[in-house]
């Protein structure tokens, strides 16, 4: 064969491969349905968002037409929604680019709900390059409920700020899901039987103790020897925060004595504040009758702020922003979520404090408890109530920590050989498996994990 003739052959197998080349297969249909198919509204609590999920992103704007059918309550009167709704429909709008939709539901202050009351969304109508998923209803009761379970649920931390901005609370029982900006609050006081204030372990929050008692004798010639700041390489350091493992009996601020010149003054480090020293505060930490009493001030000020803190035993800490000068609402009430996901202090290791993104604790204080169970034992989708008595559960609120990812290294990514059971505070048992958390080509997104999760076990 000539060197002409072997040139054409190679051209036309060239040109017929292209002709015969498939094009590439289309994608599969975009879904738009709700989160869950039924989700609770616990006591207390005034708003509540309710999710609109598309499979991926969408290109163009658009709008999703919900159906609003009541019981039991009145548009206008007990409740109203953002968007509005009108004529018992509401039209959502879906951004360019959006994987979500909200439908805010808020509860009338002069509202008077027996708990029976319910409201219920269907999908009516989509935009043209959408598909209705299964999820096209959902029920969502003015009371707590019993969820059955949960996929996709996504615990959404991410703001435009940051990926890790809020701190998100979890009630899996309610399929509920609450956000707390991660620096809100500085300091958490307990509401059990002991007087113990907590450090906010999303804040990079440290503290010191002085020798001294008398708040208003502490200046900055207090900060010469203090360091607020963590050291990895120093396992001394862990001094200067409370235990990741949750007990409440090792926090850094000593228990709260009711001998009140043996309570200590402390200075107190956060993200942002801990250089120069002048931004370094100065507490105290006081009994009273009713809870407690905190002393605070910038180390340099002599002008001592005051707050009276009393106990609520319906919640595991009330939380104070010494920024702010407030008591602020920060996490749910204690039975009314289980596990939280967000930025917090942990074990570097070396047994040092280290800031982690993608952290879950559990609400080991309200006597959550979690196992983690390798798929190498029994796997997710086979685990069932007979596997519950072998399997064995972590009272510590590290119990799921850093352990389901990781995130440097050669493997980063979900580790997809174990999976988790949790039992909540009122004895339900769920299994929970995560899903997507925006690494390893996972199609997930950085500051938005999503989780599965089915209950095993009924109360």
């Amino acid at each position: 064969m000539t060197l002409k003739s072997i040139i054409g052959s190679a051209l036309s197998c060239a040109l017929l491969f292209s002709a015969c080349k498939k094009d590439d297969p289309p994608l599969p249909d975009n879904l738009v349905q709700f989160e869950t198919a039924a989700q609770g509204i616990a006591d207390g609590v005034k708003e509540l968002d309710v999710k609109v999920k598309l499979s991926r992103a969408t290109s163009v704007a658009g709008t999703v037409e919900l159906q609003l059918t009541e019981d039991g309550v009145v548009y206008g009167t007990d409740y109203t929604t953002e968007p509005a709704a009108s004529s018992n429909k509401i039209n959502v709008p879906v951004a360019a680019g959006a994987t979500e939709a909200v439908v805010k539901i808020k509860i009338a202050t002069a509202a008077t709900l027996l708990g029976s009351e319910s409201i219920t969304f269907k999908i009516n109508t989509v935009p043209a390059d959408l598909v209705i998923g299964t999820i096209s209803e959902i029920k969502v009761s003015f009371s707590t409920i019993l969820s059955t379970g949960a996929k996709d649920f996504v615990m959404n931390g991410k703001t435009d700020a940051s990926p890790y901005f809020n701190t998100v609370y979890v009630d899996l029982s309610n399929n509920q899901s609450t956000l707390a900006a991660r620096n809100s609050w500085n300091l958490g006081f307990y509401n059990g039987t002991e007087y113990r204030v907590v450090l906010n372990p999303h804040y990079q929050t440290t503290v010191k103790a002085l020798t001294k008692t008398d708040i208003t004798a502490v200046g900055f010639a207090d900060t010469v020897d203090v360091l607020l700041d963590h050291n990895i390489s120093d396992p001394t350091t862990a001094s200067l925060v409370d235990n990741w493992d949750g007990a409440i009996t090792k926090t850094a601020i000593a228990e709260v004595s009711a001998t009140d010149s043996e309570n200590k003054v402390y200075l107190l480090g956060f993200e942002g504040n801990k250089s120069p020293k002048s931004k370094y505060y100065k507490l105290k930490v006081s009994r009273t009758a009713t809870g407690y009493r905190l002393q605070y001030a910038l180390v340099g000020e002599t002008t001592i702020n005051t707050l009276e803190i009393p106990k609520n035993s319906s919640y595991n800490h009330t939380f104070v922003s010494v920024e702010s000068k407030k008591i602020v609402t920060v996490e749910p009430k204690k039975t009314e979520w289980d596990i939280q996901w967000g930025y917090s202090t942990y074990n570097s290791g070396l047994g040092s404090p280290y800031w982690f993104q993608d952290y879950i604790s559990i609400n080991n204080l309200a006597g959550v408890q979690a196992a983690e169970v390798l798929n190498s034992k029994v796997t997710y989708e086979n685990f069932k109530e007979s596997d519950i008595a072998g399997t064995t559960f972590l009272s510590t609120r590290d119990a799921i920590g850093s352990k389901w990812r990781v995130t440097s290294g050669a493997e980063v990514g979900i580790r997809g050989d174990r999976f988790y059971v949790v039992k909540d505070a009122g004895g339900n048992y769920y299994k929970l498996k995560f899903v997507k958390m925006g690494l390893a080509g996972d199609l997930g997104e950085r500051g938005k994990p999503v989780i599965d999760y089915v209950l095993v076990k009924k109360a």
